[in-house]
């Protein structure tokens, strides 16, 4: 009488025991040499010891400082959870981007990138810093106290028009940097962007399609006539919107407005 074949039962859990114990094996040979080199062969431990935090200052860097010691001091350099530092980092408002590299054998460098205010926005219960990416920084003091364009009409404070003047502050800065540079406040308007200067009360409509359009005919004109102009305080406006001319708003006893050619 012939025999049934006898099989072996299945274990569907073996394969994950194996895999385990193969991790532990090499995890453990590793550290052992480690160890051994450590002790005998005078070799570093790749623990983190110290901590270069670059690109913020003063208050800032003593912040990301503190805070990256906590995370990462004493903790193995090629272990460390980066991503628990980053998104604890990134968490903070005026924090863009951080760059994060680790320098065996004991050296962990953060390259932080600042958010660049570009308006300060008064509001009734302060004035706030804007970032070039639409973000609510800081609240102003002596610290971070900077020339640049403000933001105080109630109007010009909704989020869609705040939005497009952060636009276009940012593309001011960028290309026409000495026009933004004398910009002592922005508003938006059914015509689009308006900006008032230091010495001209007028205000300078600007091209809601292209910021910059006719501004370094503005730069020239005012240098070499409005400036002059004893009665400068009294223009309507300056309107930068047309192709290739600057529209200046005469005095109310003055001929109607003209097209001052390029």
């Amino acid at each position: 009488m012939s025999m049934l074949p006898r099989t072996r039962p299945k274990r569907p859990w073996f394969p994950w025991v194996r895999a385990g114990l193969t991790v532990v094996v090499l995890g453990g040979g590793a550290w052992a040499l480690m160890e051994l080199g450590t002790r005998y062969l005078g070799l570093q431990k790749l623990t983190i010891e110290q901590v270069n935090v670059s690109g913020c200052r003063g208050e800032r860097q003593a912040e990301i400082q503190a805070l990256a010691e906590k995370l990462a001091l004493g903790k193995p350099l090629f272990w460390l959870d980066a991503e628990e530092l980053r998104s604890r980092i990134e968490a903070k408002r005026w924090v863009r981007n951080l760059q994060i590299r680790k320098d065996p054998p004991d050296r962990l460098s953060l390259v932080v990138e600042e958010r660049r205010p570009v308006l300060w926005l008064v509001r009734s219960n302060g004035v706030f810093l804007v970032s070039d990416d639409g973000i609510l920084l800081d609240r102003v003091n002596q610290a971070n106290l900077s020339p640049i364009p403000v933001v105080v009409d109630p109007a010009s404070q909704t989020d869609q028009g705040l939005a497009r003047l952060v636009s276009a502050a940012r593309v001011l800065r960028e290309k026409q940097a000495g026009f933004y540079d004398r910009v002592t406040e922005f508003r938006w308007s059914p015509k689009g962007p308006v900006a008032y200067i230091e010495g001209l009360p007028a205000p300078i409509y600007l091209s809601r399609q292209d910021v910059t359009k006719n501004v370094p005919n503005f730069q020239g004109l005012f240098v070499d006539r409005l400036s002059q102009r004893p009665d400068l305080a009294r223009l309507r406006y300056i309107d930068l919107r047309w192709d290739e001319e600057v529209a200046v708003g005469e005095p109310e006893d003055a001929p109607a407005g003209v097209k001052t050619p390029r």
